[in-house]
């Protein structure tokens, strides 16, 4: 039976069967007539860290690492998010007119503490990192979390016929659920994508995937909280979709179907790029 949206969120997390915060990699996949299966059975992969009793420096919402931040250094790649307040990912801003004044190639700034908007953050030149709390969050009530130093997803699916279940990936600096490479017959049920750096669920190259019944929700990508890319083929079916920083689903593939799908939440629903095809059946948008 497919579980309420108040039922699917975080606090849910406290009935997994395992938690586990290294990454979670499949290469053994099946045939088309005896497909693998990869049951969690509730397993939940966290790969954030608490930073939340590190030494702040603290003005009102706009808090400031008291020291160079050396297991976190900048980010470059703004498309990702660099920091999570518990579910919320915080943005990544850089402050491009001040890089170019700087006529330096390749030197990163970013936008100055005292400019960023709730829910976006940066780095000094000294290393330091800060960050203004996002509408919704109290500060000093809620975790600080980074994602892990290496760009890791937190599921990577690296074979063909395979059906994944049951499994929560969240706070990757990556994607949750990646697919790369010639993969056919990949099926995920019953997963949850929720608060990783990048997408919540991506499928690459010539990918072909099936999602059903699963949520994707509050990942830092500014494409979506879905982007699948390159001659990808994939459909998603009864998923829910919400609180992710880009658009809901970004397609830039071959061909996409959604059904029964509930979005909300999301300042986009849908993002199509080149010629990706997107049928649409049942699908429901909800206000913010």
């Amino acid at each position: 039976m497919r579980l309420p949206l108040a039922v699917l969120l975080l606090p849910a997390f406290l009935d997994a069967q395992e938690l586990r915060r290294t990454p979670l990699v499949l290469t053994q996949g099946g045939t088309p007539e005896q497909p693998a299966v990869f049951d969690g059975q509730g397993m939940v992969i966290d790969l954030g860290i608490d930073i939340t009793d590190l030494p702040w420096v603290k003005d009102g919402t706009l808090w400031t690492s008291a020291a160079p931040f050396l297991e976190h250094p900048p980010i470059a790649d703004t498309q990702r998010a660099g920091l999570f307040i518990e579910e919320v990912p915080l943005r990544i801003v850089r402050d491009r007119a001040a890089e170019k004044a700087a006529d330096t190639p390749g030197k990163i700034l970013y936008a100055a503490p005292q400019s960023l908007k709730p829910g976006e953050m940066g780095w000094m030149e000294d290393g330091r990192l800060y960050f203004r709390w996002p509408v919704g969050k109290v500060p000093g009530t809620a975790r600080i979390l980074r994602p892990p130093g290496k760009l890791e997803s937190a599921v990577v699916i690296a074979c063909s016929h395979i059906t994944v279940r049951n499994v929560t990936a969240m706070h990757a600096a990556n994607d949750g659920f990646n697919i790369h490479g010639h993969r056919v017959g990949i099926r995920l049920e019953n997963v949850r994508a929720l608060s990783n750096g990048d997408e919540g669920i991506s499928a690459h190259e010539t990918v072909q995937m099936d999602v059903l019944d699963s949520e994707i929700a509050w990942n830092g990508s500014s494409a979506g909280g879905v982007a699948d890319v390159n001659d990808a083929e994939t459909t998603y079916t009864r998923c829910q979709v919400h609180h992710n920083l880009g658009a809901a689903f970004f397609f830039d593939g071959r061909r996409h179907r959604l059904t029964d799908c509930v979005i909300h939440h999301q300042a986009k629903d849908i993002v199509t790029r080149g010629d990706a095809v997107v049928e649409q059946s049942g699908t429901v948008r909800q206000q913010l």
